[in-house]
């Protein structure tokens, strides 16, 4: 599990806490940058569970670190 912070000028939500890792969000923005897929699907846990799709290119700043408590 993964903590994200997503920020740009019409939306910023402080602690989203993902399903995945931050290998597979690191291999998710590789693909990105290799033109192979355009956003990330996630699942997120907190503060609801709901899937979320994040393209990079439309946020400003996203932070993300591993889960310590796993």
């Amino acid at each position: 599990m993964a903590y994200l912070r997503l920020q740009n000028p019409y939306f910023n939500e402080e602690i989203i806490r993902v399903e995945q890792d931050c290998e597979t969000i690191i291999d998710s923005l590789h693909n990105i940058d290799l033109g192979n897929i355009n956003c990330m699907l996630l699942y997120q846990i907190e503060p609801k569970e709901t899937f979320i799709t994040i393209n990079p290119k439309l946020f400003a700043k996203i932070d993300f670190y591993d889960d310590k408590e796993e």
